[in-house]
């Protein structure tokens, strides 16, 4: 019997009998979600959740059979701890753009302002996801890949580079400066220790203030009108 079978079984156990079922996945971005419906439970969970301890297998039934806050909390750190420990190779992106190479930048900002054994991959996120615009996000850092992923719109000549800078500047703190969970067992990325050395970017003042306006720059990027 492996892992995935063992907590299967052991998961039966908090569930009353013939509702659970159970669907396994690597999609770390959901580890958990669940639909009930017609006395049955449909669970999609993480294989994280395979090599816990069986009191995280109970908190995770509180939470979907009762909603239980605390057992929310619990099982947030559970996973936490997982992705903080468990690392994997990154993905193949391109780091040179059409306008912009991001080796380049992010060679730059380690050397003006973090340790030179600092060793992130970083490279341009594949695909634009579109929908209802309201935010973009710029960057993001996959500390399970220990890779930086900047959005493909910022590869273009109308993006001051400074600010191109400052995301990657962003991004790269997020390693040196992890996040922390509060006691509802909400992650908290932006520290106030995150926010202190965030500051310390030489062009902190204008980037954020393009930042804020660049709303209806991207809505016209995507749709051809603000």
């Amino acid at each position: 019997m492996n892992l995935e079978e063992k907590a299967e079984r052991k998961l039966e156990e908090f569930f009353p009998q013939g509702r659970l079922q159970l669907t396994w996945h690597e999609n770390k971005s959901s580890f958990l979600s669940f639909r009930k419906e017609k006395g049955k439970v449909s669970l999609r969970l993480h294989r994280l959740f395979a090599k816990t301890a069986p009191n995280v297998l109970e908190a995770l039934s509180h939470y979907v059979l009762k909603g239980d806050r605390e057992s929310a909390a619990h099982i947030r750190k559970a996973a936490h701890l997982h992705f903080s420990k468990a690392k994997t190779a990154p993905l193949l992106l391109e780091a040179t753009g059409d306008t912009y190479d991001l080796e380049i930048i992010y060679k730059f900002v380690k050397k003006r302002y973090f340790s030179s054994d600092l060793d992130i991959s970083i490279g341009w996120a594949k695909g634009r996801r579109i929908g209802t615009f309201r935010s973009i996000t710029f960057g993001t850092y996959d500390r399970y890949r220990n890779q930086i992923q900047i959005h493909p719109l910022l590869d273009s000549s109308d993006i001051p580079y400074y600010f191109l800078e400052f995301v990657v500047f962003h991004e790269m703190l997020h390693a040196v400066s992890p996040p922390r969970i509060d006691r509802n067992g909400r992650i908290i990325s932006h520290t106030r220790e995150f926010r202190s050395l965030e500051k310390k970017f030489a062009h902190y003042e204008v980037a954020k203030e393009w930042e804020k306006k660049s709303l209806p720059f991207f809505r016209r990027k995507i749709y051809g009108r603000a």
